[in-house]
Formats: C-alpha cells, structure tokens, sequence
C-alpha cells in the first residue's frame, strides 16, 4: 500500500457524496484535498472521474495513481504529503528568489493593474510540443482546416481536459515559472497545480465561439482570497485570435463592489452587466498572470488558425 494517510479519506469522502451520506469529520478537508492533489500532480476532473465512475475501492485508487504516475513518484509525493500535513513546510527554494522575472514597471503594473505579461521564460520549443500533443489528442492537422472542428469527448468548449502528458510537465516544472509564482505569492511555500490545455478554432459558420462571457474562478468559501491564475500562450496570439480579456484594475475595487450586492451570484450577474473585458494579446511564449478578483473570459477567434493555451497555476501550502 501507498503509505499516505490521506488515500482512504479521499476515498471515503467521495464515496460518501456520491451516496449521499453524512461526509467524514475531517478538519480542513478540501485544503488538505488540494495538496493532496498537487503533490501526487492529479488534475481534479481526471481524479473525479475516476473516483465517481470506475473505482471500487482504496486498492484501485492506489493502482490507479501508480499506473498513471509510477511507483516512484507516487511515494515520493505521499511523503512530500505527509511532510504537509505534519507542517513541515519547506523553504528549500527560498535562496533562488534574488531571481524574480519582472521589472519594477511590470511590478507596478501587477499591482496596480492586477496582472501582468511575462516575455522570455517559456522557449518556442517547449511550446511547439505541447500544440503538437494538443493536435494528436484531437486528430487536428495544421493544414487542414476542416479537421479542427471533428471534436472530442474531453475537448469542452475551449478546454481540452489532458492532464498528463511530458509536455505539459515541462512548462509547469520550469524553475523561472515556479520563482514568478513564488514572489508574487511572497513565499516559497508553493506547489504547482495540475491544470488543462486549451484549443480555440477560428469561428466559422457553423462554429460558433460561446464562452466569452467574463466571470470569477472564485472559492468564496476560502478567506484568502489572494489567488493567482495564469496560462501560457503556446503560439501567437495576437488581438483577433482570441485573446484573453479582463477588466484592469478591478482587484482595487473587488471588495466594495461585493460589499454593495446580496451575495455572490448577484455580484457576478451586475460585473457581466457592467463590464467589457480588454484584450491581452501576446506572443509565442509569454505567460499572462491575472488575479483572480479580476473579472476575465477568453474571446471568439476570428483570425485564420487556431490558439492554443496552456494553464499554468500555483497554490500556496
């Protein structure tokens, strides 16, 4: 057995939501299940999916993880878990952070602005293998047009739900990326989520872009709110390919615009209402980082190839 603690509460957690019954007695729990997670480098949806629908028991799960992961790995990160949980956090990168990739400018833009463009961290051929591994998932061929409609059950709207690959590693575990993430949080205390890949397809007659509505990736239930998502730009992704958009600065006002709605959902309905995301075009490479108090949404692709995104995230510990 793999000697994590936390194996058979995920477990039973789960099974238990999906009976209905009273959920275990666990302090924590969904903090505890997100590092749970970023240490063993599982994407949420694949671990729902298998945990909802193919998993019989606490012996499957281990198999599970080992044959997507390798024994190795999977014992190194119940250690690295379980090191965690005792709160035995670790600053081993702390004497690299005299490397932090931004200009003072781009400092005061991030504060100010509550995102930043990041050039120069991600090389062109890092890229070029995660698209190419993005167009085999989904049969599509560059110079064919016709192909980058076909679909694919895990491709939902833009998002294309492949966790696992070398080439998505290869981004994530990029010591400059891990350092951005790392001053910007203020510590060393980090890990790297797993996160998604995206494909977005020119519009055509038929295809239709539907997803450009801005809106909050926001745990309202969690107090800190201090949260930072990012992606990488695989290709160039210039103002008519679908850029990402957001709403500048409106992390300085997020708090009073809550304040002066009921709840959340009604706060979220009056920002679509209000506001028109701007777009942030960028090149092969560069990484774009938002708070997540910034209201933001992809945008319709109406240029003549596709864009391609990788998600790129860090959870403090």
């Amino acid at each position: 057995m793999i000697s994590c603690s936390f194996l058979s509460v995920f477990y039973e957690y789960h099974q238990c939501k999906k009976s209905g019954k009273p959920l275990p007695d666990f302090e924590n729990y969904m903090e505890a299940e997100n590092a749970w997670m970023n240490f063993y480098g599982l994407g949420r949806l694949e671990a729902y999916r298998f945990i909802y629908s193919e998993c019989t028991g606490v012996g499957h799960l281990q198999d599970w993880l080992i044959g997507l992961k390798g024994a190795a790995q999977v014992q190194e990160a119940a250690a690295a878990f379980e090191r965690w949980a005792r709160q035995e956090k670790t600053n081993s990168i702390a004497a690299d952070t005299a490397f932090f990739p931004l200009s003072d400018a781009q400092i005061q833009h991030w504060e100010k602005q509550g995102y930043v463009k990041v050039s120069g961290l991600v090389d062109e051929h890092l890229c070029d293998a995660v698209i190419n591994m993005i167009c085999k998932k989904l049969g599509a061929d560059m110079a064919v047009p016709s192909t980058w409609y076909s679909g694919h059950t895990d491709w939902h709207g833009l998002m294309l739900q492949v966790y696992q690959d070398e080439s998505i590693n290869a981004i994530k575990q990029l010591p400059a990326i891990r350092q951005l993430f790392a001053g910007l949080y203020g510590t060393a205390n980090i890990a790297a989520n797993t996160e998604k890949v995206s494909f977005n397809p020119p519009e055509t007659a038929s295809w239709k872009f539907a997803h450009n509505k801005l809106h909050w990736d926001i745990d309202f239930e969690n107090a800190d709110i201090y949260y930072i998502q990012g992606l990488v730009y695989l290709n160039d992704v210039p103002e008519n390919r679908g850029p990402l958009t957001l709403v500048p600065g409106f992390h300085r006002r997020f708090e009073s615009w809550m304040a002066t709605h009921p709840n959340p959902h009604e706060a979220h309905l009056a920002m679509q209402n209000a506001f028109t995301g701007t777009p942030v075009p960028g090149k092969k490479g560069d990484i774009i980082l938002w708070q997540q108090t910034l209201p933001h949404a992809a945008s319709a692709n109406r240029s003549d190839l596709p864009r391609f995104v990788q998600y790129i995230s860090f959870s403090k510990l």
